[in-house]
């Protein structure tokens, strides 16, 4: 978390959090009206629903998450490729081999390259680590390619 953050979040918890101008009544009972039943979570959910302001929103999201999954899946020929880089860098693995990733970002669409050694492939995660510390699934890989060792 950097500063900006940290001093941020002490921020809201100071406004937040602070509970002094009800201590007089934290105590207190919660009040029940023996008037009127208490509702069921459904009805008092049903009170708030003319107000959604968002109506089709999920329908948006869901076809947005298709299509994002649809761009991240790789043509035939290319997972082939794919699956046969990563098979050479297993072969590999002992020398951590410097590789070039190119991996889908599916919570922006984008694609990303990024540089490293691997250091692991886990056949049961299915992932790729890269110098021990950035883990790639293999689902989101779109092209590996190995690098001469310098």
């Amino acid at each position: 978390m950097t500063h900006d953050q940290q001093e941020k979040r002490a921020i809201a918890e100071t406004l937040f959090n602070n509970t002094d101008a009800y201590r007089d009544i934290m105590r207190l009972p919660h009040h029940r009206s023996t008037a009127h039943p208490a509702m069921t979570n459904a009805e008092r959910a049903a009170q708030f629903a003319p107000f959604a302001a968002l109506t089709g929103y999920n329908d948006l999201i869901a076809e947005s998450g298709e299509q994002l999954a649809q761009q991240s899946r790789l043509p035939f020929e290319e997972a082939h490729l794919l699956r046969r880089r990563l098979r050479q860098v297993r072969a590999q693995l002992v020398t951590r081999p410097r590789v070039k990733l190119t991996y889908f970002e599916g919570e922006t669409g984008e694609s990303h390259t990024v540089l490293g050694r691997v250091t692991a492939l886990d056949a049961v995660a299915h992932t790729v680590t890269l110098d021990a510390q950035r883990v790639f699934p293999v689902a989101n890989l779109q092209a590996v390619t190995l690098l001469p060792t310098t």
